[in-house]
């Protein structure tokens, strides 16, 4: 009996042991109430748990058996306010105040947090240090202010080396070691003359010290958030046709440094292709989506994934609008068929919206005796008695009836959710404007000379 005793104290004594938590304490006033717990892979977050604050401190278990990497405790969603941590079997302890989060940041248990951390905060010291030398480099023009500018560079390259190596020396053998080298920058023995020279090289550089295959990035968002950056914020252009170029050279680039880890560019891939849909760049979306992503093993694609792209760009100005068709003198119209003018005006108003019946009107008045321009009114209505009325005024447009309103087909494939909306299409019913208001129609219209 006393052995049974014994053994059960020890099983529970490991359960508790083996029971990890991070706690933390938000300083200062506020009025966040609750913590969620992730953990992160990639650009995904995995949900784990969620926790009250109380009088400004939290504690949440972390499930036994997960997987050591990165974990994210959020306590704002609407500001994005959240604190990344290291997890690698053991608990955490941290506090900060969430008005000035990056300076006030302080892990007290946790080693591999406390040297992570640790490093993060001296390494981004030095590094602004040697870019504001390199910066006032090419401002500076007399030789002697350049001379002391370049024993300065030198000074604290080699100090951001030291840290470097100090730090990847202190994490040997521990999770944030990976990290570390990750998060390593590359810099010049010598500093660059010309502004374009020293931006040649940080793109150039850009991933000397990511290593793609490593497990324990990757159950992280360094490597996603590295690549966003590249994307997104390495090169940029006022010119929206050069932009598009540089985006895909960029995407390009990012796929041969990924290789064969599929899983990854699987990933990354879907990442970006939601991103670019977000700001309707059709051109990168249909590149990825066409080039890359599909030309994956198969057990890499997500054919749900793939429906929701395509879903969120079929409206946008490039795609050609979605076909529809409707009954005209017992037999069937489709809106790829109609060839009478070089551009369309698709427009879906209601009868009963006080809007479209101000509106609308004023567009008939401006198309109706302009040959180029050919308007399909789709009306969206509960039954015919208005549409009937309207169309008899409308004699120069293809007026379609549209039952059901916000449930009918056509309203659906159009995403329609409000009345009047309108789409401009050319003369191959390829979206070239989507204008908000009839103004905005007639803008649009008169700038392209009809």
């Amino acid at each position: 009996m006393f052995k049974k005793i014994v053994f059960s104290l020890f099983l529970i004594s490991f359960v508790a042991k083996s029971q990890h938590v991070v706690q933390g304490t938000l300083k200062g006033e506020n009025d966040y109430k609750w913590v969620i717990l992730y953990q992160l892979k990639g650009f995904n977050q995995i949900y784990l748990a969620n926790v009250d604050i109380v009088e400004g401190k939290f504690s949440a278990k972390i499930p036994e058996n997960s997987p050591k990497g990165m974990y994210r405790l959020a306590y704002d969603l609407e500001n994005n306010g959240f604190v990344d941590f290291l997890y690698n079997n053991e608990s955490v302890t941290l506090e900060f105040d969430p008005k000035n989060q990056l300076e006030t940041l302080n892990f007290s248990t946790s080693e591999e947090n406390i040297v992570y951390y640790s490093y993060l905060n001296e390494a981004e010291t030095i590094r602004q240090q040697l870019d504001s030398i390199q910066l006032t480099y090419f401002k500076t023009v007399d030789d002697n202010n350049k001379e002391a500018l370049k024993k300065l560079y030198n000074v604290t390259f080699k100090m951001y080396q030291n840290i470097q190596a100090k730090f990847e020396e202190a994490s040997t053998g521990k999770l944030a070691n990976h990290f570390i080298k990750a998060n390593q920058k590359y810099y010049s023995l010598e500093m660059f003359n010309m502004p374009q020279a020293y931006l040649n090289s940080e793109k150039s550089h850009f991933f000397d010290f990511i290593n793609f295959n490593d497990n324990e990035l990757n159950n992280s968002t360094l490597i996603n958030q590295k690549i966003i950056e590249y994307v997104f914020y390495l090169s940029q252009s006022d010119d929206a046709q050069v932009q598009t170029a540089l985006y895909k050279n960029a995407v390009v680039e990012v796929m041969q440094k990924i290789k064969d880890n599929n899983a990854l560019a699987s990933e990354v891939c879907t990442t970006l292709m939601f991103a670019f849909t977000q700001v309707q760049n059709v051109t990168l979306v249909d590149f990825m989506l066409e080039s890359i992503y599909k030309m994956l093993p198969k057990e890499f694609i997500d054919e749900a994934v793939v429906l929701e792209v395509e879903s969120k760009i079929k409206l946008a100005i490039g795609k050609t609008a979605p076909d529809f068709s409707w009954p005209v003198a017992k037999k069937q119209q489709k809106l790829s068929e109609i060839n009478v003018a070089d551009t369309y005006v698709l427009v879906f108003w209601s009868t009963s919206c006080s809007h479209c019946v101000v509106e609308v009107p004023q567009l008939y008045e401006y198309t109706k005796d302009n040959k180029n321009i050919h308007v399909i009114a789709v009306s969206l209505e509960n039954d015919e008695v208005g549409f009937k009325e309207y169309s008899k005024k409308f004699t120069n447009w293809t007026n379609v009836l549209a039952l059901e309103k916000w449930q009918n087909s056509i309203a659906k494939q159009y995403d329609i959710t409000s009345t009047p909306t309108y789409f401009v299409l050319d003369s191959l019913k390829k979206i070239i404007a989507k204008p908000d208001h009839i103004q905005d129609v007639k803008a649009f219209l008169l700038e392209n000379g009809l």
